[in-house]
This record gives structure tokens, sequence and C-alpha cells, in this order.
């Protein structure tokens, strides 16, 4: 039975797929990609100009955290939104590699800290991860199952560092979304017979109740795959 209190709210998230990437749009049909190119592309010029323009919608969110994964075009990504904070320079950018796309082969070491910091002076490991690894999972044969043990490992990281009503922006990959958004919503070891398809920095926001407090529910997704930046994108 819930409570007739007022809703307490412990932490909102606004989850962001990166802008285009280079890979994206298949690097203009190139043959000779290295493996960084393959596994790890940057952001096309379109997408540049994507982030741009979702940071500047978000300028007035006052986000209370930061986080991405290790890959380049998330670290782009992230980058251009903290840039339109007004204390961007204060807060930093945490590399969480559980927010890592699916698909990375072992044979990709990913980047290092400094080559991030590259992108984003304010990149910093998240709190936890251990520096002596490498940033990206490796799960070029990971299944669903895993998949969603990753996705709850990355749900479950975040919930326990947050609980008074902070607002943080994730900045992740289509894929590995998919299973953390399917994972919020209750699934567990299959994913549906449907898809989400976000867009390029399109915005979820999942807002996260203490239990017991709100009547719609502890787990409230307020929107998914939002994109109101791209009316001030011109083609």
């Amino acid at each position: 039975m819930r409570s007739n209190s007022k809703p307490v709210l412990e932490l909102e998230i606004y989850l962001i797929r990166h802008g285009e990437s280079l890979g994206n749009i298949g690097y203009s049909g190139r043959t000779d990609l290295t493996l960084r190119e393959g596994c790890d592309p940057l952001l096309s010029a379109r997408g540049e100009i994507q982030a741009k323009a979702a940071g500047e919608y978000l300028k007035g969110m006052e986000f209370d955290a930061f986080y991405s994964s290790a890959l380049f075009r998330a670290v782009q990504t992230a980058s251009f939104i903290k840039a339109n904070q007004h204390d961007c320079a204060e807060k930093p950018l945490n590399i969480l590699p559980l927010l890592t796309e699916t698909e990375i082969p072992p044979e990709y070491g990913g980047a290092s800290l400094e080559e991030l910091r590259g992108i984003c002076p304010e990149a910093v490991l998240a709190d936890g991860v251990d520096g002596t690894k490498p940033l990206v999972c490796f799960n070029a044969f990971e299944d669903e199952k895993g998949l969603f043990e990753r996705a709850e490992k990355a749900v479950e990281y975040l919930r326990a560092r947050y609980k008074n009503g902070e607002k943080i922006a994730v900045v992740s990959h289509a894929a590995f979304m998919t299973f953390f958004v399917f994972y919020i919503m209750g699934y567990r070891g299959k994913v549906p017979l449907y898809d989400i398809n976000f867009k390029n920095t399109s915005f979820t926001r999942i807002l996260f109740y203490k239990e017991g407090t709100n009547p719609y529910g502890d787990t409230v997704f307020d929107f998914i795959n939002s994109t109101p930046h791209f009316e001030y994108i011109k083609d």
C-alpha cells in the first residue's frame, strides 16, 4: 500500500544518445578503416551540430553530475553539453565503462584517460573505476542476458550514489541504452519484440522516487527518445 505523503524524488536521469558519428554514416564508403575508426568513431560534422544544439537546449538544466562511456563520440557529445552549463569547469565528466556500446571486440583496447581529456579536460574516472584496466567493456560475444546484467549494474551504480533529488546527464549509445531502459521497465532476460530506435542526441528522462511515495510508481519515464532541439538545426 502506497503512502499518501508527498512524492520524494531521489534521482532524475537524462539519458542521452551521442551525436551522429562517422560510423553512423559509414565513413563515406571507405573500406580501409583502422580498428579504432571502426570501434570508436568520432562525431561527424552533423553530429557536432546535434551535440551543440543539445547542449544549448539543456543549458538551463543545472545538472549535478555528468557521466559518459569512454568512447570518443560519447565523450565529445558530453563535452558539448557540459560546455553550456554555467559551472561547466567545476564539475567533472565521469567516465563509466559500464555505459560502453555493445559489440566492442576484445582487440580494441579503448582510449586512454589522457586522450579523453584531450576532448574534455574535466574527464575523470568515475568512482570505483580501475584505471589500470581498459576503459571499455569488451562485449563482442555478450548475449542478451549479459547485457541486461550490465544494464542492471549501470542503473544500480547510479542509484546507489544519488538519492537526494540530483539531476544527472548520462551519455551513452543506442543499443546499450535499449537494455538500460528495458531493464528499468522490468525486462530482464530477453528484450521485447519492439525497439525504441534512439535518435542521435535524443533525451530520455527517468525519475526515481523513494519507494512508495509516488502514486504513479517508484519509477516514471517522463519522455523517451525526445529531440526538441532538432527544431533549431538547419539542414
